[in-house]
């Protein structure tokens, strides 16, 4: 075992064992499906409620991108959206989001569309007033082509809302259940950080999430043997994002970069915010305003 290897997993195994709920990866709500569904859902709407005014969805046509089990979906229609598109790559997601559509009583019919390709949005040209991207971004793997698609099937001076986790933030990682450091995506490698997870995962005393369950109930078999890259993170950062969205003609009309609350240590995160060069580092979430502007460079 290299000299980062012993550090990344000691480091890791020493906060995995001692961590308390609410500590980094701790969330109660993870180990059980139905109450996870459940926070998901309040948390989505939360997010919403905090950083953007619903009533800019009434008589909107609405893109949910991403949509997941379609909590912006209902938010949106309960808003008064004309219409309401919710897309996603997840049939399993898209099935129970229908499925929640079909029990309950709504003044708007949504559409679910399962993605057939990641790189193209299955709507036409200049069809959507306003798209809704909310804890996703960093998960689009294509995304120079979902943000150009953005920009085609908005309609002129269509808007863009927001809520995203970048790459370089303390926990961009994604994988705090198993390696609780922040950062550790900064100063270790995917081989350390893989080989981490490995070890970290066959302890007898790491309590699986439910998505680590088999239909049994039983640890489904330990998938970071054979992984050689983080999963599912396109590792996108906002200065990245930034130059794609001014490429293709969307332009920022706000930016709020959001530190984190909590212990007087982690507050200080507000001010180290402001800072051009370290605000990703600090940042707890970003929060975009865009609107489609010129045809791009």
């Amino acid at each position: 075992m290299s000299l980062s290897q012993a550090i990344c997993f000691n480091l890791s195994k020493r906060l995995v064992l001692a961590r308390q709920p609410g500590d980094a990866g701790e969330n109660p709500s993870t180990f059980d499906a139905n109450v996870y569904h459940e926070w998901r859902v309040s948390e989505l709407q939360k997010q919403f409620a905090a950083h953007f005014n619903a009533l800019e969805l009434a008589g909107q046509d609405v893109l949910d991108f991403g949509c997941g089990s379609g909590a912006l979906t209902f938010l949106s229609i309960e808003a008064g959206a004309r219409s309401v598109t919710s897309i996603d790559l997840n049939r399993a997601l898209i099935d129970q989001a229908r499925e929640v559509c079909s029990s309950r009583k709504l003044k708007t019919q949504p559409r679910f569309i399962v993605a057939t390709d990641s790189r193209k949005i299955d709507l036409p040209d200049d069809s959507i007033n306003i798209i809704l991207c909310f804890d996703v971004l960093e998960h689009i793997l294509d995304y120079r082509e979902s943000i150009a698609e953005w920009r085609r099937v908005l309609r002129a001076d269509g808007r863009i809302f927001i809520w995203w986790v970048p790459w370089l933030n303390p926990y961009g990682h994604h994988i705090e259940s198993l390696v609780p450091l922040p950062w550790a995506h900064v100063f270790f490698s995917d081989r350390v950080l893989i080989d981490t997870c490995a070890r970290i995962y066959d302890l007898p005393q790491f309590k699986p999430r439910w998505w680590d369950l088999d239909g049994d109930g039983n640890k489904k078999p330990n998938k970071w043997l054979w992984l050689d890259r983080l999963p599912d993170l396109n590792r996108l950062t906002i200065a990245r994002f930034e130059e794609i969205c001014g490429g293709v003609g969307l332009k920022i009309e706000r930016r709020e970069i959001v530190g984190f609350g909590g212990s007087a240590a982690a507050r200080l995160t507000r001010s180290l915010t402001r800072l051009p060069l370290l605000c990703e580092f600090f940042c707890s979430r970003v929060i975009y305003h865009l609107r489609a502007g010129g045809d791009g460079g």
